[in-house]
């Protein structure tokens, strides 16, 4: 709605600018109209080779000049002048529009009194609004009868302006300012108009990435929280080996040195427990399928094939890594996308960035319906 207001000003002010421009059949004031004369006269000299620049004529006469003005000036060149003063002279009383100044002159010639006699219009709006004497009105009229060729006698009346009832001049079309005022408003408010829309465009784009920013981290965040209920649900329902620990989980396991802090370290009670229900059984698994599923499941290493090797005490669940051989790395970072996104999780592992496979912390996998299922992927990330 505020659009549709401010381009409806701009349309009424353009509209109010066209209404202001000069009428060029409304007659002229007395004052605009010798003006015009005078102006005629000058550049008619000037086409003839012997009248001054108007920069010149107007140091002069600063306040305008008139066609005695330029008598004064021009009145040493004999009948060169003298027949130009004559015939302004005789149309300097008659009174008229800009049409009738533009008749006196040749095309050539208006073309220079034009916009010399537009800009003296646009200087002096006082002038414009000037009211004519109604007393020499009446003279110029009387002066104005002929003769018919038969005796009879006609009167040639000037153009007449509309008067108000107060007695002052009614104009027919509104001030040159109050027309370049209008243009002015129309402008302005065709510019904010033009603002305003780029200024929502931009916060329509900027609602749009914010919300495409908060979609993708409520879908990262439901996916988080899906991991971590499954995860939650399976070790309330004690399917997880009781030994594994929650201070653990971010810690990175090194089988060559647990002989030394075996010897040194004592044994917890939960570890002893774990020895006597089973022997260590390590197997070495492929890539897990669609449904996380490990697809090859081995007891000895299979080049080409294992990527992953499974330690199991009780044949019902157990711990997974990356096997930590550089055959096996080559192999798995050939396909990442297929080989570890199923069973392993960090940070953009989906782009290898190097050429060796860590393993942060191990993985969980149950067996289920005679395979082995991964619970909790393996946390991994990439070293030269």
């Amino acid at each position: 709605m505020k659009r549709i207001t401010l381009i409806m000003a701009a349309i009424v002010c353009l509209a109010i600018s066209a209404m202001a421009q000069p009428n060029a059949d409304q007659p002229l004031s007395p004052a605009l109209w010798k003006q015009g004369i005078a102006t005629c006269a000058h550049y008619t000299a000037c086409d003839r080779r012997f009248g001054k620049k108007i920069e010149e004529i107007k140091s002069q006469f600063p306040q305008g000049y008139t066609l005695d003005n330029l008598n004064d000036v021009y009145g040493g060149q004999g009948r060169k002048w003298e027949k130009i003063y004559n015939e302004f002279k005789k149309e300097e009383g008659r009174g008229g529009s800009i049409n009738d100044l533009k008749e006196l002159v040749s095309p050539q010639i208006w073309k220079l009194v034009e916009p010399d006699f537009m800009a003296y219009i646009t200087e002096h709006p006082e002038l414009a609004n000037a009211v004519p004497d109604p007393a020499n009105q009446g003279d110029e009229q009387a002066e104005n009868v002929q003769e018919g060729e038969n005796g009879d006698t006609t009167t040639a009346v000037a153009p007449k302006k509309k008067a108000s009832d107060n007695g002052f001049s009614c104009n027919a079309n509104l001030p040159l300012w109050l027309g370049i005022l209008g243009s002015l408003l129309g402008l302005c408010a065709l510019l904010i108009s033009l603002s305003n829309r780029g200024k929502i465009k931009e916060m329509r784009r900027a609602f749009t990435r914010e919300l495409d920013r908060t979609n993708a981290n409520l879908q990262e965040f439901s996916t988080d929280a899906a991991n971590q209920m499954k995860a939650l649900s399976i070790r309330m329902t004690g399917k997880v080996p009781h030994d594994y620990k929650e201070e653990v989980e971010d810690t990175v396991e090194q089988p060559e040195e647990e002989p030394a802090q075996i010897a040194e370290v004592p044994v917890d009670e939960e570890e002893l427990v774990e020895e006597e229900e089973g022997d260590v059984l390590n197997l070495f698994t492929s890539k897990p399928d669609e449904n996380d599923d490990f697809t090859r499941v081995s007891d000895t290493f299979e080049p080409g094939n294992s990527i992953y090797v499974l330690t199991t005490f009780d044949g019902q669940h157990g711990k997974f890594e990356v096997i930590d051989k550089p055959e096996v790395h080559t192999f798995a970072l050939m396909m990442p996308a297929e080989n570890l996104i199923r069973a392993c999780s960090g940070n953009a592992i989906q782009i290898p960035s190097g050429t060796r496979i860590v393993t942060d912390r191990p993985g969980e996998a149950e067996f289920i319906d005679g395979k082995w299922h991964v619970v909790v992927k393996a946390i991994i990330h990439y070293e030269n």
